[in-house]
């Protein structure tokens, strides 16, 4: 089933960057009205994914491990990134998540855009056409920025968290998802 969901609000943004807008962590409300099956294709439920240690390392914490269904435990004990790596499980269930959208599925009664991270820019006019948008958006398409953590950013921040030793166990963790990730096209519909 398909639900319609309230848009994030929008907060200021400085320089024109998205990324400070709020994006709903946790759960999503499960109260919204139903879209009826008459319009799925009117809508496009679309999956963005990326390389799980550079999304761990950007987004972690314990609203994103419930966000994707992992075995998060209680906020006051989830641990630090450095912990999590240390333990070399994925609590979060990563790889249920990426395997769930990524599958077919005969029960899913509307289409997946799946979309990989990494090869969006270099597919910016598919990716428009596939969301059913005028290529004219193609041109307004945000340019492609990244935020760089690594052991000069632990430093600074006086932890462990971005170093490289973190990154190197949690690709141990990631590595069969991974693979899938990098293997995959810039975009699949499932």
């Amino acid at each position: 089933q398909m639900r319609i969901f309230t848009r994030p609000r929008r907060g200021g943004s400085h320089n024109g960057d998205y990324r400070d807008r709020h994006i709903p962590g946790g759960m999503f409300s499960k109260d919204t009205a139903l879209i009826p099956k008459d319009e799925y294709d009117n809508y496009r439920y679309v999956y963005i994914f990326k390389d799980p240690v550079e999304g761990l390392v950007s987004r972690y914490g314990h609203g994103h491990c419930v966000h994707v269904g992992g075995d998060c435990g209680s906020e006051s004990n989830f641990p630090s990134l450095d912990q999590y790596a240390t333990g070399g499980k994925d609590f979060f269930k990563i790889g249920d998540f990426f395997d769930k959208w990524t599958t077919p599925n005969p029960s899913r009664e509307y289409p997946v855009l799946c979309i990989n991270y990494h090869k969006i820019w270099d597919n910016v006019p598919s990716v428009v056409e596939a969301l059913g948008l005028p290529e004219k958006y193609a041109s307004t398409f945000p340019k492609r920025t990244e935020t760089v953590r690594n052991n000069k950013t632990g430093a600074k921040e006086g932890h462990n968290n971005h170093s490289e030793d973190v990154r190197e166990k949690l690709r141990k963790i990631y590595k069969s998802v991974r693979d899938k990730i990098f293997d995959m096209p810039a975009m699949t519909i499932i």
